[in-house]
């Protein structure tokens, strides 16, 4: 965002003979702006962006940017109000245009790292997504799973990582059908900063649904409850999944209070991170001539100094990057929504029904309206047979095989002309159809449409972000 321009006294003076203010404005819009008096008794309108102890900066009507303006030069009653001014939680609708618009270029990475959320690399495995953390301090792969209900252990990892297994008098279900479970102890996982401690977590024999001769990808699946839990969003253009290590079982920030009601406010920090694997919590407030050295305000107030080559190379290369101007900047758009940011970049955004732990979405298959589950688990979307043929797909013979935790069972290779979600069509294509519980949806829209329509999921708005490339 380009810095406020600070107005001298006759600079004001000449803008405001200037300006006019525009008639037949609607209610709605004339509301947003106040009409401010210099001491000379000449008058503009403007919103208030915010304020210090000697200037205010106004977005004045007519201009792109705020404007600095020396409070002496503003008439008497002008300071009374600026003097009880607060910040107002929700921005007005003309500031949020000009906010929208300067931080168009903002990631979706950069806007919820605004607000303590840590962002996690995922790599693909197909079309699913794998993410590295730690289970019981041993390394673990974790497949990222809107389509499972539970989290679920691989059990021989299980047993590598020291977990007390109880008997397997449990059952898990999948599109296979089903298989034998067992309830696990698990002390610790850790994902990044987020700890999630003294689980009971079902454990079975994932590669029970491996086709012959393949290799497990995961070690254990992170299901829809600790995704929610956590305010997941997963970004499959970034290839980044984010979580709030503050929704953890070990979410104590110092200088944060934990029982405030708006916790979420106080929430206004980065997690940087180390080279010697130490975290800092903080905001980025400085950095001196060379480049070489910065100062991170903690989130209890103190200040403290650091040389930039002692943070891993992504916090580095923000730093090195970093300027006074981005504090307004980032002051600015850290109240943008997801959908206000994707909204912009020509994303469709759609509600998302969450039952259990599953999240289904509206939309249409061969032209009549159709409910979908919303699985990042699978590789490839999959149609309920019976369904398929209800919706006049053109079922082939049951030849093939799908894969799950249940093990194998038998689909047929299905051709339909539509999948429609809101403006985003996917059409004449071929994918599998399979008996199994589709519940209230026609089947799983997996990780080979989201993929190709750069799908973000968000937890906290449950919404689901389309976009036709």
């Amino acid at each position: 965002m380009k810095p406020a321009i600070p107005l001298s006294g006759r600079a004001l003076a000449l803008l405001l003979a200037v300006l006019v203010v525009t008639a037949g404005l609607g209610s709605a819009q004339a509301e947003e702006y106040r009409t401010f008096t210099d001491t000379k008794g000449r008058t503009l309108e403007a919103v208030v962006v915010s304020k210090t102890d000697t200037t205010v900066s106004l977005l004045i009507k007519g201009r792109e940017g705020p404007a600095e303006v020396p409070l002496k030069v503003l008439s008497r009653k002008d300071r009374e109000f600026l003097k009880s001014w607060i910040r107002p939680e929700v921005p007005s609708a003309a500031l949020k245009k000009i906010f929208l618009k300067k931080c168009r270029t903002l990631t979706v990475r950069e806007l919820l790292e605004l607000r303590g959320y840590e962002s996690f690399k995922f790599t693909f495995a197909n079309n699913s997504l794998i993410i590295p953390g730690l289970l019981n301090g041993k390394k673990a792969r974790f497949l990222v799973d809107t389509g499972a209900h539970n989290t679920i252990l691989h059990d021989a990892f299980a047993k590598e990582a020291g977990c007390k297994m109880g008997p397997y008098d449990e059952v898990v279900a999948g599109v296979g059908g089903t298989a034998p479970a067992a309830y696990t102890k698990v002390d610790r996982i850790q994902l990044g900063e987020t700890l999630l401690l003294d689980k009971k977590i079902l454990c079975t024999d994932l590669t029970n649904g491996l086709p012959e001769g393949s290799k497990l990808k995961e070690d254990a699946i992170i299901g829809g409850g600790v995704l929610a839990r956590l305010d997941a969003v997963i970004s499959y253009r970034e290839r980044l999944i984010f979580l709030r290590p503050d929704l953890g079982d070990k979410p104590e920030v110092k200088g944060v209070d934990a029982e405030a009601e708006d916790k979420d406010s106080q929430f206004d920090f980065r997690i940087f991170k180390l080279k010697d694997g130490s975290t800092i919590r903080g905001k980025l407030v400085a950095k001196n001539e060379s480049g070489t050295g910065i100062t991170i305000e903690l989130v209890n107030g103190e200040k403290r100094g650091f040389t930039v080559d002692r943070f891993k190379p992504e916090d580095e290369l923000l730093m090195r990057r970093w300027s006074k101007d981005a504090v307004a900047f980032e002051k600015n758009c850290k109240d943008l929504t997801v959908r206000d940011l994707l909204t912009m970049r020509g994303y469709q955004s759609f509600d998302t029904e969450r039952k259990g732990n599953h999240i289904y979405v509206d939309g249409s298959l061969n032209g009549d309206d159709a409910k979908f589950l919303v699985d990042t688990g699978a590789d490839g979307s999959l149609f309920n047979v019976e369904l398929a043929n209800r919706y006049r797909c053109e079922v082939g013979p049951m030849d093939q095989w799908v894969y799950g935790i249940g093990g194998r069972a038998p689909a047929a290779v299905t051709k339909f002309k539509s999948v429609i979600v809101g403006k985003t069509l996917i059409e004449n294509r071929r994918i599998l159809s399979a008996e199994f519980s589709s519940r209230d949806s026609v089947g799983i829209y997996g990780g080979d449409f989201m993929r190709e329509l750069d799908a973000v999921i968000t937890y906290r708005e449950m919404r689901l972000f389309l976009r036709q490339r």
